[in-house]
């Protein structure tokens, strides 16, 4: 019996605990519909509270008659129901992906959160082998490595989980026509210019026919062996990451002579892992960033290897580095009439706070690693705060002046970096360069009473 098998495969791989709050998602197709009707024959043996979520992608016109089976659904298994929706077609022409990749990454960032928010300990996805066979050829067909013919994993950080994944469409089909289950079925499967429907539709069933009636679960069980030797390439990558990464002005930094001593293998899988630390939707790195960031590596090419989330790597003296993308092309400047919190007009730079203190009422260094104090009894409201101009000029004691472009490439402030650096400025003269310059005249002294702070918050700058 059906049930009975899928009993023993979760048991069997621990993809519940007793008393998991678990989210399933349901599409309204047939699949999912599946997956949830199972779920609730098994929730009292696992001990599992379930909860419902369907995603809008706003697609296709009739996508509300979809969200409307699955409310109706829901309200008859008297199950919650989470219902989200984003215009999925114009975030997809926003960021340059196809409706699919599109998709997928805004259906999973919803997912995330609603776990986050919840307290959901496991995320249900009803994919199968169907699912795994195709996304291996179509991986194979534009190129991939190991990590990409493991296919799709069974589980995902402890949280996504796919209970059928062992079964095939043909099996789970039968088992909701026995059951007398009804489901929505979505026109756009059949449309062979999707290169995944080819691939179902066409590929697939051309070498069942060909080659081998088994095709499926011959590529399981590839899928499995690659998945185990996988497991153990990834402890070793995790082992490695920590030994080479660091932090660069609140980067995530690589050193770049550990990095050239690893194993390529091992180094792509770096990669990766400091892409995930910082927050990278890694289904959007291909295989061309990779070569991209070896060619940053060797030397050969400059950079900087920008990646899909505004993020971009960058190679200085000694590592590589992975910066969100700063964006000010345009000058800026902003005049500060009193204390107070301030936005600054572009947003990954943060907000500006200015604050009059009693020297003696300082907060902690570690606070004030990151900030500009003057000296208040020789600075007089308005301030400017603005980023740098041509021309630019410090006094530097004993010297005179020197060009900002100069000094900034003697303290080896990284190119991309230099615009967005935040300086302060009374009069036309520069009182500071932020994190790394204070006018001598106007630094605080054993004598100063009152400073003026001024720090950047939320910066990624």
């Amino acid at each position: 019996m059906l049930l009975r098998r899928i009993k023993r495969f979760i048991e069997e791989n621990n993809l519940f605990q007793p008393g998991d709050r678990v989210l399933v998602a349901v599409s309204a197709g047939l699949d999912s519909v599946a997956l949830l009707d199972i779920l609730l024959e098994l929730r009292d043996h696992f001990n599992l509270k379930l909860f419902v979520s369907h995603y809008d992608h706003r697609i296709r016109k009739n996508s509300l008659e979809d969200a409307l089976f699955v409310y109706r659904l829901c309200k008859e298994k008297r199950l919650p129901l989470f219902i989200t929706s984003a215009p999925v077609p114009m975030y997809a022409k926003r960021e340059g992906l196809s409706l699919e990749m599109a998709g997928r990454e805004l259906r999973y960032r919803a997912w995330y959160e609603l776990a986050r928010i919840y307290d959901f300990q496991k995320i249900a996805l009803a994919h199968h082998l169907d699912d795994l066979t195709e996304e291996i050829f179509m991986k194979i067909i534009r190129g991939t490595g190991r990590r990409g013919l493991a296919g799709i994993p069974l589980k995902r950080e402890d949280l996504i989980v796919r209970p059928l994944l062992f079964l095939t469409k043909e099996e789970i089909k039968k088992y909701a026509q026995e059951k007398g289950l009804s489901w929505r079925d979505d026109p756009t499967n059949e449309d062979l210019r999707f290169l995944r429907n080819k691939v179902r539709h066409v590929l697939i069933p051309f070498l069942a026919k060909e080659f081998n009636p088994k095709i499926k679960e011959a590529v399981r069980k590839t899928a499995v062996i690659i998945a185990e030797e996988e497991e153990l390439i990834e402890g070793l990558a995790h082992e490695t990451f920590n030994k080479v990464k660091a932090t660069i002005d609140d980067d995530l930094a690589l050193k770049l002579a550990e990095l050239k001593k690893l194993p390529s293998v091992i180094r792509r899988r770096v990669y990766f892992l400091a892409f995930h630390e910082r927050g990278l939707p890694l289904f959007r790195i291909t295989s061309r960033h990779i070569f991209q960031i070896e060619t940053l590596l060797t030397g050969k090419a400059k950079g900087p290897v920008c990646l899909p989330g505004n993020f971009c790597v960058y190679r200085g003296p000694g590592y590589i580095r992975i910066s969100q993308r700063i964006t000010t092309a345009e000058p800026f400047e902003l005049v500060i009439s009193s204390p107070g919190i301030y936005d600054l007009p572009f947003k990954n730079l943060g907000k500006v706070l200015v604050e009059k203190i009693s020297i003696k009422s300082l907060p902690d260094s570690a606070f004030l690693q990151r900030a500009i104090l003057l000296d208040a009894n020789k600075v007089a409201f308005p301030i400017i705060i603005r980023n740098r101009r041509p021309g630019d000029r410090i006094s530097i004691p004993g010297l005179g002046h020197k060009k900002l472009k100069k000094f900034l490439w003697e303290k080896r402030v990284p190119a991309y970096k230099r615009d967005s650096l935040l300086i302060v400025e009374k009069d036309g003269e520069i009182l500071a360069v932020y994190g790394l310059y204070i006018h001598p005249m106007f630094r605080p002294t054993e004598t100063t009473g009152d400073v003026l702070l001024i720090r950047l918050e939320n910066s990624n700058a």
